[in-house]
C-alpha cells in the first residue's frame, strides 16, 4: 500500500489512521476513488451509503474524520453537509464530482467544506488533499482562492461596518474599554491602561452588558463575533486575508492551489 506521507507525525510515532465517510450514489467514478483510498495504509473507510433515510445513522455511528460527498448528495440533502458539520464540529468536508462550477466551489467552500475533488485532480490529489485538510488547510485552486480573496474584501467591509453599529450605542469611554475586552485583557489590565480604577471600569462594563443584554465579558465577545462575523469559515477567511498580502508581493500563497505544482493552476 501507498503511505504517502500520509499523516506523519513530527515526533516519530505512527500515523493515526483517518476515517472517511463516503456519500454518494455508487459508479465507475466513485470505484475508481474509493480504489485510490484503499492504497494508503492510513486511511480507513468507514461507511460508503448512498443519499437516504438511512444516511444520518450510519454517519453518526461512523464517527469519521472526513466526510467525501458527491455534488449531487450537497444538492438534494436538504441543508446541504450542514447537520453534519453541527454534529460534529472537527470534520472535515471534501466534495466530489465532475462539471462543479465555480459558483458552487464557491458556496461549498463558504459554507464550511475544506476541500474539492474534480475531473482536473488525479488520485494523488485526493490522497494529498485528504492529508491537507485533516492538517487545517484549504485544498482549492487558484482561480477559487483569487475569487474568495475578493469577496474577503467585501466582508472586511460588513465587519467594519458591524463594529461601526456597535461602537455607534456606545460613549467614547465604553468603546475604549470594549475594545480593550475584544484585546483579552482583564478588568484588572483595562484599569492599568486606561489609569482608571478597578471600579469605574466595573461601572462601565455593567453598562455595556446592559445595552447588548449579556451577563459577562465572555458573551460580549461571543455576540460581538457573531454581529460582526455572520458566516462560516471564519478563520479560513482569515487565512486567505494573509494570502492576498502574500500574492500582491509575489509570494507563493500560504494556502497551496492542489494543481500550482502541475503547472495547470
Amino acid at each position: 500500500m501507498d503511505d504517502h506521507g500520509f499523516l506523519a507525525t513530527a515526533d516519530g510515532q505512527a500515523p493515526r489512521v483517518a476515517r472517511i465517510f463516503v456519500l454518494a450514489n455508487p459508479d465507475f467514478y466513485l470505484d475508481g476513488l474509493l480504489a485510490v483510498l484503499a492504497r494508503s495504509a492510513h486511511i480507513q473507510i468507514v461507511a460508503c451509503v448512498k443519499p437516504g433515510a438511512d444516511c444520518w445513522n450510519a454517519f453518526v455511528a461512523a464517527e469519521a474524520d472526513v466526510l467525501l460527498i458527491h455534488r449531487q448528495a450537497v444538492l438534494d440533502v436538504p441543508g446541504g453537509f450542514s447537520r453534519h458539520v453541527q454534529h460534529a464540529p472537527n470534520l472535515k468536508v471534501i466534495v466530489f464530482g465532475h462539471d462543479m462550477p465555480d459558483e458552487f466551489l464557491l458556496k461549498i467552500i463558504r459554507s464550511g467544506a475544506a476541500g474539492y475533488i474534480n475531473e482536473r485532480m488525479s488520485g494523488e490529489h485526493l490522497l494529498t488533499a485528504v492529508q491537507k485538510v485533516l492538517e487545517g488547510e484549504l485544498w482549492v485552486e487558484r482561480r477559487i482562492l483569487q475569487r474568495l480573496i475578493l469577496r474577503v474584501v467585501e466582508l472586511e467591509d460588513i465587519i467594519n461596518q458591524a463594529i461601526e453599529s456597535i461602537r455607534n450605542v456606545l460613549t467614547k469611554r465604553e468603546s475604549e474599554i470594549f475594545r480593550h475586552v475584544l484585546g483579552g485583557l482583564s478588568t484588572k489590565e483595562i484599569a492599568g491602561e486606561m489609569q482608571v480604577s478597578e471600579q469605574s471600569v466595573k461601572l462601565h462594563l455593567g453598562n455595556i452588558f446592559k445595552k447588548f443584554d449579556v451577563s459577562n465579558k465572555q458573551q460580549l465577545i461571543l455576540l460581538t463575533f457573531q454581529r460582526v462575523c455572520p458566516v462560516s469559515n471564519v478563520l479560513r477567511l482569515f487565512q486567505i486575508v494573509m494570502d492576498k498580502h502574500q500574492l500582491a508581493q509575489g509570494k507563493p500563497p500560504l494556502i497551496e492551489d492542489p494543481l500550482w505544482r502541475d503547472g495547470n493552476g
